[in-house]
């Protein structure tokens, strides 16, 4: 068996194709997608024992959030599979509301993600992995060519991707306390800034932050509440294409066996997660998804808790004006929740493990900068917690990030070309959007060096759509943070279709295996096919859609959003999508749909029952394609332009947007903008066909 070729090259005339410098989630899908497109990839990261980790929660997915890492999946990205087979809990939010809000959320085992992820690297074709921190950029022209290096080597690309997490001149606060990293325990990088000025890139600051962790056998969970797994759970691959529906075993490095009770009701072969057959001995760590799941607690914050905080705000980092960045709004510290919301006596916490080897526990929503001796009254005020020794402070962390308008949307550098941006230097929060945002990078800087056209996802295609065009085209002045919220068109974008949603995406970078896309290909021809079909067949004068939508409307108050009762209520929940066998929904059907997988019938009722919704949700799209489709040239003189106000025309010379749409959805650019845009450009059109 032949050795995976892993080469080291130094030098002008040896660049490889892509260089990604930073390991964390964005770094982590760049690479595998460039190197999975067969890219020549080098990965350089200050310290390799870190790669993908978790810096704050360890955990994947939430409202929005989940099905962008659905998406990732449907793309060909790892994060689904690495957060599956590493998930010590299961949970799927907003169950009882409709399945486009379907929030899938995984807790993981923070080091088993970490060294699965890492491993996966190690492995993966046409990927070098090496340890070395980039200190600065080399430039040629207007062009980005290589790196420099805390080693003094320099390493030579055709195209660069950054992905430095919050690592640049990151400094740590606990009071007034302050230490330079990017998270406890690691380096600050503070040099790459200086290249990022020098070639006219601009920076501001963020923050962010994170709470204390405490050993779980000094929490007395008697005075919490337990908070389960989902006995089913609801996992993030799409394991309907990516593996044969056969009997089959899991083989984990755990020791233990047991038949893979999947979405489909259906044991499938999932062997090929945890044993890389083309290295011999090699075996990537994982257990059975959703098995020996582990609780998660609830407790809240005392008067007491309060008392404390209040009283001793001045001395909080932020506070004290000790920090420069803005701060997450959505995820607020303890000190911006009683101040914020000053007439709530309590905050919930929750109470997460780290993992199933460790005794080190997460307090979820006690983020803060007060001084240590500050956070040991506060910690010992909270029900439960009287008693908790504390592992590690929390603290707050602030960071240079570019403004992302700075971007286009395939992410590559308005400023220099060959340079792309993925991650928290583009302004965001979570680990999910920093991975979307590495996935597209990394496709674009194989694209760009082989001078094929760049890949953008459209607003109307998905949430990562919608994440990238909200970044590079309104900017965000506070860790951005994706919601449901955000999309204008999430009716379309249930977790479910995200393969079919990002199909012909993948066909045409070649982002997954053949033997997969035929599936894929397969999967959607099976819903198109059913969809029609209930539409048009009719029993007793009645056609099965008609039945579908009748249903729902006559189910009791406690089914679930699928159309069988919740688990415990008389029916089995398979993934969100009720049993054949048991559901009432189901009755009646034709037996080959009820043979089908569960996916696809999931999806099949999914369209059925909301083909109204979707169809004026569709209708929109195709309203602002015509806009879509008028693309700006990065050239146009909007000086020029008569009529536009000060403010669109300021707005429109700094996003520099390529298409009418995008000009748009700029705030300050109006309807009226928009006209005189669209005479413009029919007048330049015309002036270039004379020449």
């Amino acid at each position: 068996m032949k050795p995976l070729v892993k080469e080291i090259r130094l030098g002008k005339n040896q660049p490889y194709d892509v260089i990604v410098c930073g390991a964390g989630h964005a770094g982590c899908e760049a690479a595998l997608a460039a190197a999975r497109m067969g890219a020549d990839v080098l990965m350089l990261s200050g310290n390799i024992d870190t790669i993908a980790q978790m810096s704050c929660n360890p955990a994947i997915g939430g409202q929005a959030k989940g099905h962008m890492v659905r998406e990732i999946d449907a793309l060909g990205g790892e994060m689904g599979i690495n957060t599956d087979v590493t998930a010590i809990q299961f949970r799927l939010l907003n169950a009882s509301k409709g399945p486009a809000v379907h929030g899938p959320r995984a807790q993981c085992d923070k080091k088993a993600y970490q060294f699965r992820m890492k491993h996966v690297l190690e492995l993966q074709p046409h990927l070098t992995l090496f340890q070395a921190m980039v200190t600065g950029l080399i430039f040629d022209g207007g062009s980005v060519v290589g790196v420099k290096t805390s080693l003094d080597l320099e390493f030579y690309g055709k195209a660069v991707v950054v992905t430095t997490g919050t690592f640049l001149r990151g400094l740590m606060h606990i009071g007034k306390n302050k230490n330079e990293g990017g998270r406890l325990g690691d380096f600050s990088s503070k040099s790459l800034s200086s290249s990022f000025l020098e070639a006219g890139i601009e920076l501001q600051r963020l923050k962010t932050g994170t709470p204390p962790r405490i050993l779980g056998s000094t929490i007395d969970f008697s005075k919490c509440k337990e908070q389960r797994g989902d006995s089913v759970p609801t996992l993030f691959g799409f394991y309907d294409t990516r593996f044969e529906e056969q009997a089959g075993m899991f083989h984990m490095e755990r020791g233990a066996e047991k038949p893979s009770e999947m979405n489909n009701g259906q044991t499938v072969d999932f062997s090929s997660l945890f044993h890389v057959e083309h290295q011999p001995g090699q075996q990537l760590l994982g257990w059975v998804p959703g098995a020996d799941q582990v609780s998660c607690w609830i407790t809240d914050t005392s008067p007491e808790t309060a008392k404390i905080v209040r009283e001793n705000l001045h001395l909080s980092a932020m506070y004290a004006g000790e920090i420069e960045g803005v701060g997450p709004r959505y995820c607020p510290s303890i000190e911006d929740k009683f101040v914020r919301f000053a007439d709530k006596s309590s905050h919930r916490l929750f109470l997460e493990p780290e993992g199933r080897n460790t005794d080190e526990w997460y307090i979820n929503g006690l983020s803060t900068s007060l001084p240590f001796e500050v956070q040991i009254q506060v910690l010992h005020s909270i029900p439960g917690l009287e008693q908790a020794a504390m592992l590690r402070p929390a603290y707050a962390v602030e960071y240079d990030f570019a403004p992302p308008t700075q971007l286009n949307p395939n992410l590559e550098s308005k400023k220099v070309e060959r340079l792309f941006f993925a991650g928290q230097i583009n302004g965001t929060s979570g680990y999910e959007e920093a991975a979307s945002q590495g996935l597209i990078a990394g496709v674009n800087a194989v694209l760009k060096v082989r001078g094929e056209s760049l890949f953008t996802l459209g607003r109307h295609e998905g949430y990562i759509g919608v994440l990238v065009d909200d970044l590079v085209t309104k900017g965000t002045t506070e860790p951005y943070r994706m919601f449901t919220s955000r999309a204008e068109y999430r009716l379309l974008f249930n977790h479910g279709s995200a393969e079919l949603r990002m199909l012909e995406h993948s066909a045409k970078h070649g982002l997954v295996p053949p033997e997969r896309l035929a599936r894929m290909r397969e999967k959607a021809r099976l819903v198109l096919k059913w969809t029609e079909a209930f539409e048009q067949e009719r029993v007793k004068g009645v056609t099965h859609a008609e039945k579908v939508r009748r249903a729902f409307t006559e189910l009791p108050e406690k089914a679930s959003p699928n159309g069988c009762a919740e688990e415990g209520e008389g029916g089995e929940l398979e993934n969100g999508s009720p049993s054949p066998a048991r559901s009432p929904l189901l009755e009646g059907l034709p037996a080959e749909f009820l043979a089908l997988s569960t996916p696809v019938r999931d999806e099949v009722i999914y369209r059925v029952r909301y083909r109204g919704y979707l169809e004026r949700e569709l209708r929109q799209v195709e309203k602002m394609s015509h806009l879509e489709n008028v693309f700006v040239p990065a050239d146009l003189d909007y000086g020029a332009v008569q009529g536009l106000r000060a403010e669109s025309r300021q707005k429109l010379m700094k996003i520099r947007p390529t298409t009418l749409a995008q000009a748009q959805r700029i705030s300050g650019v109006g309807p009226a903008d928009i006209s005189l845009l669209l005479v413009a450009l029919r007048a330049r059109d015309r002036e270039m066909n004379v020449k």
